[in-house]
């Protein structure tokens, strides 16, 4: 499985910096703020986080 540690710490630097909310972001990619809390934080693991975290770091340019 990919480490998506580096990525998921990206994405949370950059939604801390941008200020963009769990809300925002589950509006944005059309999931639940409670998913995106749990992708984000590394709660939630496997082939659907990737694919949601690789998703951010595109849509957001990171």
């Amino acid at each position: 499985m990919i480490d998506t540690e580096p990525g998921r710490k990206a994405v949370r630097k950059y939604m801390k910096d941008n200020h963009i909310t769990y809300r925002m972001a589950g509006i944005l990619f059309g999931s639940s703020p409670q998913w995106i809390q749990q992708v984000v934080s590394g709660k939630a693991k496997g082939p659907e986080t990737t694919k949601l975290i690789i998703s951010m770091i595109n849509e957001f340019g990171i």
